[in-house]
């Protein structure tokens, strides 16, 4: 059972991080921002556990030192007592004195595994807290150098892309130039020129027909001017002869 469960753990790693990867190709600024906020994310959790051990190592700090107070001063008290009881000649005093003193003793004996306990749980405390609070600080340095990297990583893909369109607006500009234009300005060009030769060609034809039906002004041909006053009786005659016939025909 333990291979097959290892087994799939494996395969479902490997379509993670295929899944991961493609995320990435496809938009590797959303897939970086995610990961930032994910570090965030766990920035904010750890800061939180931190800030919980701090207060338990300040509880537990606080705990060791009221009961390591309280035992000392009861040791003093003990010394005190022992004191009095080698300086006391009133067996009846003596003999109460030795019985708080007993009372005393016994007490302080089973405080000092509790002295014990409370300082070793307010070291622990203390570890806990400084592990924790390492742990943020690393947290907090890489989100910082993720996030700064993220700038630098964008900056540097735009001024890319900048430099990609401009230098293509550069080959554009030089093809023109050299007369290797795209295929779409060649067409244009023919387009243009095509135009140009069916209006000149529409321009020639209408000329054409507009000297066709233009009027001739006969009256400029002085024999055909003269051809037109004889039809019209507009002659006038000249000779007698032709003086005569014209009155004539009256």
């Amino acid at each position: 059972m333990g291979f097959f469960s290892n087994y799939g753990k494996v395969a479902m790693d490997k379509i993670k991080n295929s899944v991961i990867d493609g995320l990435v190709s496809f938009d590797p600024e959303g897939a970086t921002e995610a990961e930032i906020k994910e570090m965030d994310q766990k920035l904010q959790e750890v800061s939180i556990q931190a800030a919980k051990s701090r207060q338990s190592m300040l509880r537990e700090k606080d705990e060791a030192d009221k009961i390591a107070a309280l035992y000392n001063q009861r040791i003093e008290a003990g010394e005190l007592l022992n004191q009095k009881i080698l300086t006391e000649t009133d067996p009846a005093k003596k003999a109460s004195l030795e019985k708080s003193l007993a009372t005393l003793l016994e007490n302080v004996e089973k405080m000092a595994a509790e002295v014990d306990r409370e300082k070793q749980e307010a070291t622990e405390a203390e570890e806990m807290f400084k592990y924790l609070e390492q742990i943020t600080q690393d947290a907090a340095k890489k989100l910082k150098e993720a996030k700064s990297q993220y700038s630098h990583a964008m900056r540097e893909m735009h001024k890319a892309k900048i430099q990609e369109q401009m230098a293509a607006e550069k080959e554009a500009a030089a093809k023109t130039a050299a007369g290797l234009g795209t295929e779409n300005f060649n067409t244009a060009l023919k387009a243009m020129k095509r135009i140009t030769d069916d209006a000149s060609a529409r321009a020639d034809a209408a000329k054409t027909r507009s000297d066709l039906l233009k009027p001739v002004s006969v009256e400029e041909d002085a024999n055909v001017a003269a051809a037109l006053r004889e039809v019209k009786g507009e002659v006038q005659p000249t000779s007698l002869t032709d003086r005569l016939n014209a009155l004539k025909k009256k």
